[in-house]
């Protein structure tokens, strides 16, 4: 398995993990906290957990070709690795202030979704080379 895909696998667990804390704490009487903590929890599941996993996967399953540079992942796939990440790390410390102090986290959150959108589009360059269809042989 590469090394960008265990990042990926890895970081999705823990972001599982995170997920799911928050909203068992969230969840416990006198312990919820004046922000809202449940789009936070949701976007831990969707695009912290499940997409990462997914990405994770295909990038150790689908078929790299002739051109594999690396075993340990590409630059595309670091890239999409770190500003993905990047971009959830600077949405989870924005979003729950949003309807505060929203002078103050605006551009952090427009940050997170840059990132984000970086992360996403790096990740289909990536793999979209590798959606190849299979040449059979005549037998």
């Amino acid at each position: 398995m590469p090394k960008i895909s265990r990042y990926f696998i890895k970081s999705g667990m823990l972001f599982l993990f995170t997920g799911v804390l928050i909203f068992a704490v969230n969840e416990f009487p006198g312990l919820q906290l004046q922000y809202p903590l449940l789009p936070i929890y949701w976007h831990m599941i969707a695009l912290g957990w499940i997409s990462q996993i997914i990405m994770g996967v295909a990038l150790w399953m689908f078929p790299k070709g002739k051109s594999s540079l690396s075993k340990h992942g590409s630059l595309l796939s670091w890239v999409s690795f770190i500003s993905l990440n990047l971009g959830l790390v600077f949405r989870f410390c924005s979003e729950p202030f949003l309807s505060t102090h929203t002078e103050i986290v605006f551009y952090p959150f427009l940050l997170s979704i840059v990132f984000q959108i970086i992360g996403i589009f790096s990740f289909i360059l990536e793999i979209w080379p590798r959606l190849t269809p299979v040449v059979r042989k005549p037998s």
